[in-house]
């Protein structure tokens, strides 16, 4: 049976909200400002999943997906979005994840960087394939697969497509604003010696020799460190090495490290694991690049518990189409008076 519902937001994860008798109903493909009609997916305790089956009324910032795949591949969840209003969203979706799962509001969430291209942005997709030898993204919520012959998104599209060395972060054209962003706040606390930890490649490292006396970077991927080290040459600033970021916190927790200030780039667990070494570890100042606004929020929680004050998170939209966001938080040490 069909009802009616008015879309209010978007959340983290892609789908428009609503509210039906005070009871949230989540709905993917739906913008707020739409008025729509549904039916019920799935019950829950707290939320209902609907599906959307009509839009009686679109949103002003409703657009046409140009993907004839759009709605059944799961790759894109936002095509049909207008792209600044995206970006208003990505904004307002890091600042409902900090207040309702880091229990913190007030925080000067700044308006996200858009991207140099919002189409053929992607250096690289993953493409699956099922026992039937069909080749493609999964659908949209499931494990089936979407065969596809283009993708809008990506740079170039191939079925045969493999893997860059190590890792690299998907926009390049954006990768560049990132790296720039960083290193201007990196510039701004003037540090003397920083560890950066989940470093990669060196993907962010590179951007800072000339601002720092030290560098110290890590990560458990031997294959990225390898590259690292080969890129560095004789540079003598920067020291790369293959090693856990719980292990490398640890020593430096141990011989007493001071560092002026930390950068973290981690996966989209956060770093959970090496909040209580931060703690012992005190940096003066905490640089943190996150994939995963409900992670940072998380690990944000806990920092501004032990004394840190955020002062600026900026997303930066480094994945257009879709409800991914990539973010900078800065944060500083605040001993108790």
């Amino acid at each position: 049976m069909n009802q009616s519902l008015n879309i209010e937001k978007l959340v983290y994860g892609g789908n428009g909200i609503g509210f039906d008798a005070g009871i949230p109903v989540f709905v993917p493909l739906t913008v707020p400002g739409d008025e729509i009609e549904y039916t019920i997916g799935a019950k829950h305790k707290n939320h209902i999943e609907g599906v959307l089956t009509k839009v009686r009324k679109s949103s002003n910032v409703r657009t046409i997906p140009k993907c004839k795949y759009f709605g059944r591949c799961g790759g894109c969840q936002w095509q049909h979005i207008d792209y600044s209003a995206q970006l208003l969203w990505k904004q307002l979706i890091v600042e409902e994840q900090l207040l309702r799962i880091g229990k913190i509001g007030n925080v000067n969430v700044l308006p996200t960087i858009p991207s140099p291209k919002v189409w053929g942005y992607r250096n690289r997709i993953r493409l699956h394939k099922d026992e039937k030898g069909r080749i493609g993204f999964y659908a949209l919520g499931t494990n089936e697969i979407v065969e596809i012959d283009e993708c809008l998104i990506a740079e170039s599209f191939s079925t045969n497509s493999k893997e860059d060395e190590g890792f690299t972060q998907v926009n390049s054209y954006q990768n560049k604003n990132l790296q720039k962003e960083v290193a201007s706040l990196v510039k701004n606390v003037g540090p003397s010696s920083i560890l950066e930890l989940y470093c990669g490649n060196g993907n962010l490292t590179f951007e800072l020799l000339a601002l720092a006396e030290e560098i110290t970077a890590t990560d458990s991927s031997k294959e990225s460190i390898t590259l690292a080290i080969k890129k560095a040459g004789k540079r003598k600033r920067v020291k790369f090495l293959c090693k856990s970021a719980q292990a490398t916190v640890r020593e430096f927790v141990r011989n007493k490290h001071k560092v002026d200030c930390l950068l973290l780039d981690p996966p989209r667990d956060g770093c959970k694991e090496i909040l209580k070494g931060i703690e012992r570890l005190r940096p003066k100042t905490i640089i943190y690049v996150s994939c995963n606004p409900s992670t940072l929020a998380r690990d944000l929680n806990f920092m501004t518990g032990i004394g840190y004050k955020i002062e600026s998170v900026q997303p930066i939209d480094m994945f257009p189409q879709t409800y991914h966001i990539k973010t900078i938080s800065v944060l500083k040490n605040t001993p108790p008076m």
